[in-house]
């Protein structure tokens, strides 16, 4: 995250904080909103509409996560805390579970699973035995009576 991101992000907290009730924005610590100020791109050009959600605008991940801490640690009650720790618990699992079911990671499984049995393969190759022919022992036989 660069400076410029966050000058950004602080300027859309600090535009949509506009609209919140008063009795919110003081559970809000002072220093919290003097740290936006001090860093907010007065420049950057955002418009909030209060009539539409916030997900139908076009706001940063940055200032939607610096929104949502703001809400969860300083006006949440104790059953909004725990609606949201839930949430964020499901949410978890299916990032998980999308991680282990990838299709993408299962296929470079496969493939690097490949070369090791391969190796395996010439590491086991049978042993030839050769067997003596009959009539070759035969022939030695006679030719160990002869000898002696």
């Amino acid at each position: 995250m660069d400076k410029q991101e966050f000058g950004n992000a602080s300027y859309e907290v600090l535009k949509i904080l506009e609209y919140i009730k008063d009795d919110d924005l003081k559970r809000i610590p002072q220093e919290e909103i003097e740290i936006l100020k001090k860093n907010a791109n007065y420049n950057h050009d955002f418009h909030y509409n209060p009539d539409k959600k916030i997900n139908e605008q076009s706001v940063s991940k940055l200032t939607k996560g610096i929104i949502a801490q703001y809400f969860y640690k300083y006006i949440a009650t104790e059953k909004q805390k725990e609606k949201i720790k839930l949430k964020q618990k499901c949410d978890l699992q299916i990032i998980e579970k999308e991680k282990q079911y990838d299709y993408s990671q299962l296929f470079k499984k496969n493939k690097n699973e490949l070369p090791k049995e391969e190796e395996k393969k010439e590491n086991v190759l049978p042993i030839e035995y050769k067997k003596e022919k009959w009539y070759k022992k035969i022939f030695k036989k006679l030719l160990g009576f002869f000898r002696r």
